[in-house]
């Protein structure tokens, strides 16, 4: 069975202030495989512990072996990258913030599929518009019908009233 190397105690220090500092839970299970590993826990029981299979264990335990730290960390995931661009994502947060016609459209309220038209023409990049709507959801962003009342014109003394003899 594949097990780390014993552990100097500068290394088991740097792992746990890994495990402390990071908010990756990727990274803070490879933490634990490779403490529990020091400890003497066989990879298939480390599995067991972490949810994770026995051969993920002895994979992260090799990396670990030969990279050090760094190995701990995800690589890079392989496909195209993405189309959205940091500066994509701003102007679209300021977009959102404003109404349509303070930016020369000609309507009043934003849909997903009119904001997906707008940042193609202004950034060149073309999503549709579910994606734009993905984008809004991850910064808690939603697009809504506006909800049209008359209550601003109503008169509360009157209302009131009203309420008291129903």
């Amino acid at each position: 069975m594949k097990r780390v190397h014993e552990l100097m105690d500068e290394e088991i220090k740097a792992l746990r202030q890994l495990h402390r500092a990071t908010k990756d839970s990727a990274i803070r299970s490879r933490c634990d495989m490779i403490l529990l590993s020091n400890e003497g826990v066989s990879p298939p029981q480390i599995g067991q512990r972490v949810r994770f299979s026995g051969r993920t264990v002895r994979r992260c335990i090799a990396r670990y072996e030969s990279e050090g730290l760094v190995g701990l960390s995800p690589r890079p995931r392989p496909g195209r990258p993405r189309r959205v661009t940091s500066a994509y994502l701003k102007l679209l947060e300021e977009r959102v913030e404003q109404w349509p016609r303070e930016v020369g459209l000609a309507f009043s309220n934003w849909t997903t599929a009119n904001l997906a038209t707008y940042m193609a023409q202004q950034t060149g990049i073309t999503i549709g518009a579910r994606q734009v709507e993905n984008y809004l959801k991850a910064n808690d962003w939603r697009l809504r019908r506006p909800v049209h009342t008359v209550k601003h014109k109503q008169d509360v003394d009157l209302v009131t009233a009203k309420k008291k003899h129903a």
